[in-house]
């Protein structure tokens, strides 16, 4: 709390009367810095939809956005309560946002029941997250698709014959 205090030129005591302890002052300040969450919309397709939610995902990580960057997110993740807290704030609301937008799909029937288990919804970020730690990159629009595609294969993907290397 003293470096938080430091940097945002003001005393330990303001701190402590808005917060009781530095957990729930970064539960604040990842709530606030956090760009708001897509809005679903019906007019768009699951596809569509699960595209804007990456693309989203993407800027994050970019540093696009005013939510910390990823050194700060990594700091963050080495200290269970923290890494809950982060989880609680950041990872499940988006996570709900992606499984509401595969049982659309499926109502609509876009995609097999069959093929969205309790880790589907985690596919699309974590694809962006592997590409990025060993690209040093981040996905282009282009490969956000392909990341859609294996979340919601297109349709008429099932029929073309796969090709083996």
């Amino acid at each position: 709390m003293e470096g938080i205090a430091a940097r945002a030129q003001t005393g330990k005591a303001a701190l402590y009367r808005r917060w009781c302890n530095k957990h729930d002052l970064v539960h604040a300040a990842l709530v606030i810095a956090l760009p708001p969450l897509p809005e679903p919309r019906s007019s768009r397709t699951a596809r569509e939809a699960l595209l804007t939610v990456f693309t989203a995902h993407r800027d994050v990580l970019a540093g696009k956005t005013t939510f910390p960057g990823l050194d700060i997110m990594h700091q963050l993740l080495h200290e269970p309560e923290m890494r809950a807290i982060f989880a609680d704030a950041v990872v499940r609301p988006r996570l709900k946002i992606i499984d509401s937008i595969l049982r659309a799909a499926v109502e609509a029937g876009d995609i097999d029941p069959a093929r969205v288990t309790p880790l589907t919804a985690r596919i699309g970020p974590a694809l962006i997250n592997h590409h990025f730690l060993l690209t040093g990159t981040l996905p282009n629009r282009r490969e956000l698709e392909l990341v859609v595609d294996t979340v919601i294969p297109p349709r008429g993907a099932a029929e073309r014959p796969t090709r083996r290397t």
